[in-house]
């Protein structure tokens, strides 16, 4: 199965709208930048490349740069982008084309991450960056209500799994998300959590401080809503 298929063509229409829909909403944070910008955007850890395809459409003229690591998503990026030449494709940061770029998102990444790996991503958005430079991060809101309509969902999809416990769902919806989560290993033998429940954003942040300067912030679906009330939370950063 594809991360297409568990993502915007997922056979549920709603996880299918949200997916589709926090591509837009990554966007949000650079609603001010001029339709004709040129620079240069990295997509880290983009997947499948579909949401470069929101981000030419919304910034036609700048230069996207997708590095994804793990073969069979760069493969999927391949295949999904191979009309869009604009895009260039990565599987290291050592071939990049830009040495600093003005823009990168990260979104969904972290939550799949072991902890221990945390530092080493943010020194490499760092190694990326000038003082000009804008990051952007989105992560899953998975604990208080959005834990509670999350974990419901899983329930009726596949009762009994990790993020499916109504122990582990309860855990989260009131705060408290379960300590230890299974741990699985991708293609390159990095180990990796394949569930979102247990990811903290609470946790993440304080982590993130340490490396960046957090300029803002915002929710997803609703951008006038706080992050405990949303499904996602979006950082921008800078620099120190």
């Amino acid at each position: 199965m594809s991360y297409a298929d568990i993502t915007i063509n997922d056979k549920s229409r709603i996880k299918s709208w949200l997916h589709r829909k926090r591509y837009m909403q990554a966007l949000y944070a650079v609603r001010e930048i001029p339709f004709n910008f040129s620079g240069s955007i990295l997509d880290f850890g983009g997947g499948s490349g579909e949401f470069c395809k929101y981000l030419l459409n919304a910034l036609p003229d700048s230069m996207p740069v997708l590095y994804e690591p793990t073969p069979s998503l760069r493969q999927e990026a391949l295949t999904n982008l191979e009309k869009y030449r604009q895009i260039k494709i990565i599987a290291n940061l050592k071939d990049t084309p830009h040495p600093v770029y003005e823009i990168i998102f990260c979104m969904e990444v972290f939550e799949h991450m072991v902890e221990e790996q945390y530092a080493i991503l943010f020194e490499q958005f760092l190694s990326l960056m000038d003082k000009n430079s804008l990051l952007i991060i989105s992560v899953p809101v998975e604990i208080y209500l959005p834990a509670l309509a999350k974990g419901v969902f899983r329930m009726f999809r596949r009762y009994g799994s990790f993020d499916a416990k109504l122990k582990n769902v309860l855990k989260c919806t009131f705060g408290n998300p379960p300590a230890i989560r299974p741990r699985g290993e991708i293609e390159n033998g990095l180990p990796y959590y394949y569930d979102h429940l247990g990811f903290d954003y609470r946790v993440f942040e304080n982590k993130l401080k340490k490396y960046v300067k957090i300029t803002g912030s915002y929710g997803g679906p609703l951008t006038f809503m706080p992050a405990a009330l949303n499904f996602e939370k979006y950082y921008l950063c800078a620099k120190q």
